[in-house]
């Protein structure tokens, strides 16, 4: 592996960890806030930020057509997201969000004929392991609605992986990331108003938690994205995510207070052995 990749590879697991700080945050913060609000406000810090360092850097921020329609793909995720996670368990919803990762190299296979390497199918096969072990979802029995709302979540986040990484080959990462923030933004706020939200002043606990997820898990993140795309493959990018409920167990435990079982803790180990594997 080339240094260079190597680098950007490594920038994926800050990406994923910063993920995993937005669990305990957007917890904090959708206790006082209804949810599409809250969007509106972590991507509006998030643009802001973007903003100000296009104008710093001497470029002008207009939004490309490609970011916008990233950015789509993006809203349409978090949409099924909350709306799934209403009629199904907690576990559920983490389990099968994370079903984006083997699905990345499926619908590359569909969409762009790209056939995944063998390090990456067992990589992938071992981390799901993993995941179902510290989400405890080995022990679902029964399906709903809801899954299929955050099934079709998670079929819109890989979709997302993998136009990152053919767009970001021919796209300046800071304006894709400024273009997907604005679109998130627009539609989240469009959406609010429509099934009326309440618009209130956040708490300063809230505070902190929207311009974490604005600042940190969104303009950093959609940055780093953009850039190491440019070089690591799709299904390594979603197989690095995975490491996403590992740290955001680590959060919990610090911020919130939950601990993992040994059976949990054991998963948390085999998605960090598959993501060694894949460096």
């Amino acid at each position: 592996m080339e240094k260079r990749e190597l680098k950007r590879r490594l920038a994926l697991i800050l990406l994923a960890a910063s993920w995993g700080g937005t669990f305990p945050a957007m917890k904090i913060a959708v206790s006082g806030l209804d949810a599409f609000f809250f969007l509106f406000l972590r991507f509006t810090v998030a643009s802001s930020i973007l903003v100000l360092i296009l104008l710093l850097t001497g470029r002008k921020p207009y939004p490309n057509l490609k970011g916008l329609g990233l950015g789509v793909v993006v809203f349409l995720g978090f949409l099924f997201q909350v709306f799934g996670i209403k009629y199904t368990s907690a576990i559920n919803s983490a389990f099968i969000t994370s079903l984006n990762t083997p699905l990345i190299p499926l619908l590359g296979v569909l969409l762009f004929r790209k056939k995944p390497g063998l390090k990456a199918i067992f990589g992938i096969a071992l981390g799901m392991v993993g995941l179902a072990l510290l989400t405890e979802a080995y022990r679902v029995t029964s399906t709903s609605i809801g899954d299929l709302l955050t099934f079709i979540c998670a079929f819109l986040w890989a979709l997302q992986i993998l136009l990152v990484g053919r767009i970001s080959e021919k796209s300046d990462a800071l304006e894709l990331a400024y273009s997907e923030s604005v679109s998130v933004l627009i539609l989240s706020a469009l959406f609010s108003l429509s099934i009326g939200e309440k618009w209130i002043r956040p708490e300063n606990s809230i505070v902190v938690a929207v311009m974490y997820t604005g600042v940190i898990a969104t303009a950093f993140a959609f940055c780093i994205q953009a850039w190491a795309q440019k070089v690591v493959p799709p299904e390594f990018t979603g197989l690095i995510l995975l490491l996403e409920p590992v740290f955001a167990s680590i959060f919990a435990f610090f911020i919130l207070q939950e601990t993992l079982n040994l059976v949990e803790a054991l998963g948390a180990v085999l998605i960090l052995l598959s993501v060694a594997i894949s460096m």
